[in-house]
């Protein structure tokens, strides 16, 4: 089933991968609970991000008020 080796170590190939370079760009979110997650879903329908890749709503101590957070970075042609 197995063939015998001949002995000779093969090494893998090697190669190099390419480097890209990126840009960033933080979108923070700040406002009532419904309106963050109101403007979250939006996003997601236009296609600009998924929901997931948004923070958890936050209360930041002012009355009322959540933030979230979103990175989304971009490869620089």
């Amino acid at each position: 089933m197995c063939e015998p080796s001949t002995g000779a170590a093969q090494s893998a190939p090697q190669f190099n991968l390419p480097a890209f370079n990126q840009e960033s760009v933080r979108h923070i979110l700040l406002g009532d609970y419904s309106a963050l997650i109101d403007a979250i879903n939006r996003m997601a329908v236009l296609g600009y991000c998924e929901r997931i890749a948004w923070s958890q709503p936050l209360p930041t101590g002012r009355n009322g008020e959540f933030i979230s957070v979103m990175t989304r970075k971009r490869t620089i042609p």
